[in-house]
């Protein structure tokens, strides 16, 4: 789902514009038919918008549409109509006879050509600041560059006919009705039975692939280079798609399409994903970004976000998308997945970045990210293991059934888990909405004595800082069996006694992560999301360093570090040094800079060994990150390319990669990722 951000805005500012004509009941469009025509030589869309609009229509009708756009011609029911331009759109007016439907065309033109990236520098900001874009290499118009007029009022039908040079060919949502080339043009329209948003286009030297699955036909639109993997993400779409749609109901759009984009994105929108082709040869997008966009056709897309209370679509499909493919492998896999979340969360979300749930809207930067998506599917976790698959599953069944096309808050998803369930879950959930950060865990004074007769008795207390309501699962293993009990946390400090036939080996709090919590410094791995995180960094230079200063500040404007100061170690006093996470560039004459390293691991300026395995080649690079040594509170990062290509090669790849540890890369390739969970800290007590 594409960020509301600034969709938000601009609805905004059209409906000042519509408040400001003159007063008048709900006005019905019946249809909007869009005829265009892309010029990518000179950057140029040329279209006539014709909107017909119910009785009642009123005396003027406000429509957005891009600043820059040169207005041709308006006409109502057939006549050139005056229209006054505004900084919004244009306002027309309108015969203002009741009883008779208004057809209103609008002609225009306009030059769209926002630079892309090349080397994409960050992933945070999915858009790379690009709304409109018509290129030799490629067109992206999206549903925010004002590229068509449109009316705050929704479309109740929408086609689309879309002109371009030979071979290049265009998609938008809804059904398609043809595609054909002809003297020299290439023509594909559009059919759309329930528009739900305003439209986005991607157009592009496609090849295009097919196939039909439960009679949705379903696309590939791919660059030649990536067109031989249609096959797997047509078969791949099915699959999702026949899942999805046993979990809530039928598929809702009139087709489903893979599109490439000629830069890095991942948007999902009504009926198709737009992915950058970059993205597409990834081979871990199959199950990750896919289900999840597809996940996006029921839950953002095909029921739709009342975004005055916050976004919970994100969260959603992030839940029964990347957490529930999981999740399916194994009741491990979904344990480790709802730690990544944890771990994310505590590396990435500063005290400063906090907010509540009900102020997201979309994704922004890191911290955005950990809290829209991460806390948010937690929340939905905790909500199912309150009430049961049956209810939880049951609930969102009700609400893709009922609420489709429409738009539903998160007071909506409380009522429908609260029918379903028979209990109130509001008072649960409304912390969790309306309050920032989260709750703090710790078990603390855990104690174990032997009783008569053999047997064991366990004591203990759980703290917990925040007013959240919990409950939490304390699990005792003794002897190779797990013994699980679950506490009501309703005040600061709960106490426990357990008593076991067997001698206690260890005591663990939420032992299968099910509670959204702030994890301590002591659970955290050292990832490459502690770096991009800190929040008192400093990167420090070995004279052996392979990289350039220009790609160091590329690595870290890539972890949003931009302005972390590089420091070559002869100037690094250990006074400056003292509190601060470290990256170090080259191994350090002074090894205590380095990471403590992992068990096998050994480094030199000419090579280096992990997991027993030497890396010697001048393609090769390593990217470790462990705690600093001294000081186990705070993390230091090793990078170590063996020769400036080798980091050119790598650099921009990195910050992909914020939940793994250490990193290998020969080429720019990576070869090895790994991440070492700590088996400790305040949830866990080991006798």
């Amino acid at each position: 789902m594409k960020t509301l951000l600034i969709q938000i805005s601009l609805i905004a500012s059209l409906v000042v514009l519509l408040t400001s004509c003159s007063a008048r009941g709900e006005v019905r469009l019946l249809r909007q038919e869009l005829t265009l025509s892309l010029d990518p030589e000179r950057h140029l869309v040329a279209g006539k918008s014709t909107l017909v609009f119910g009785p009642g229509s009123g005396n003027s009708a406000a429509f957005a549409l891009n600043g820059k756009a040169t207005v041709e011609q308006v006409s109502v029911n057939g006549q050139e109509s005056a229209y006054r331009r505004t900084a919004e759109g244009l306002v027309v007016e309108l015969p203002g006879k009741a009883g008779s439907p208004v057809t209103v065309s609008i002609q225009y033109r306009c030059t769209f050509n926002d630079p892309t990236p090349e080397r994409t520098i960050t992933t945070e900001d999915p858009t790379y600041g690009v709304s409109g874009a018509i290129t030799a290499d490629g067109t992206y118009l999206g549903s925010d560059a004002g590229w068509y007029p449109t009316s705050i009022t929704q479309p109740e039908k929408r086609g689309v006919t879309v002109t371009a040079p030979a071979g290049t060919e265009a998609i938008t949502a809804g059904r398609r009705l043809f595609r054909r080339t002809e003297a020299g043009v290439t023509t594909s329209a559009w059919e759309e039975e329930h528009p739900v948003e305003r439209l986005s286009l991607s157009a592009g030297p496609y090849v295009v692939q097919e196939k039909i699955f439960a009679g949705i036909p379903l696309y590939t639109y791919f660059y030649p280079e990536n067109a031989s993997l249609a096959d797997r993400y047509l078969d791949a779409s099915a699959e999702y798609i026949r899942f999805y749609a046993e979990k809530f109901g039928p598929y809702l759009f009139e087709k489903f399409a893979v599109v490439e984009n000629f830069f890095p994105t991942g948007y999902g929108f009504p009926s198709y994903t737009l992915i950058g082709g970059s993205v597409i040869r990834l081979p871990f997008i199959l199950t990750t970004s896919l289900p999840h966009e597809i996940a996006h056709c029921w839950w953002g897309n095909g029921v739709l976000v009342d975004s005055r209370g916050g976004n919970w679509s994100e969260g959603l499909a992030t839940y029964v998308a990347d957490h529930l493919m999981e999740e399916r492998k194994s009741s491990r896999n979904g344990r480790d997945y709802r730690f990544r979340i944890l771990a994310d969360y505590a590396s990435l979300v500063g005290p400063g970045d906090e907010f509540p749930l009900r102020q997201f809207l979309g994704r922004v930067d890191s911290p955005s990210r950990a809290i829209g998506y991460g806390k948010a599917a937690m929340l939905f976790h905790m909500v199912r293991k309150r009430i049961g698959d049956e209810a939880f599953f049951g609930a969102l069944r009700e609400i893709a059934r009922e609420k489709r096309y429409a738009a539903v808050s998160w007071e909506d998803f409380a009522r429908a888990f609260c029918k379903r369930s028979g209990s109130d879950i509001s008072p649960f959930m409304a912390p969790w909405l309306d309050l920032a950060g989260g709750p703090r865990l710790a078990l603390a004074g855990v104690t174990r004595n032997e009783e008569g007769s053999g047997g064991w008795r366990v004591t203990g207390k759980v703290r917990k800082e925040g007013a959240y309501p919990l409950v939490v699962t304390v699990r005792i293993e003794a002897r190779g069996k797990a013994y699980d009990r679950t506490f009501d946390l309703s005040g600061d400090e709960t106490e426990f006694s357990i008593k076991l036939s067997a001698p206690p080996s260890r005591v663990l709090l939420d032992p299968e992560i099910d509670l959204f919590r702030i994890l301590s410094q002591a659970e955290l791995p050292a990832t490459v999301n502690r770096i991009k995180g800190s929040r008192a960094l400093t990167l420090v230079t070995g004279r052996n360093c392979a990289a350039d200063t220009e790609t160091l500040r590329l690595l870290l404007r890539s972890l949003g570090q931009g302005e972390t100061m590089i420091v070559p170690e002869k100037d690094a006093s250990t006074d400056s040094l003292a509190g601060r996470d470290l990256l170090v560039c080259g191994v350090p004459e002074r090894t205590e800079l380095l990471p403590v390293l992992p068990p096998g691991s050994a480094v030199a300026s000419s090579d280096f060994t992990v997991g027993g395995e030497r890396f010697g080649s001048e393609g090769d690079s390593l990217f470790m990150v462990g705690s600093r040594q001294g000081e186990p509170s705070r993390v230091a990062g090793l990078f170590l390319p063996l020769s400036t290509g080798a980091a050119r090669a790598c650099v921009l790849k990195i910050t992909h990669y914020g939940r793994f540890g250490l990193l290998v890369f020969s080429k720019g390739d990576n070869r090895k990722k790994e991440i070492v969970v700590p088996d400790e800290g305040k949830s866990v007590v080991a006798f």
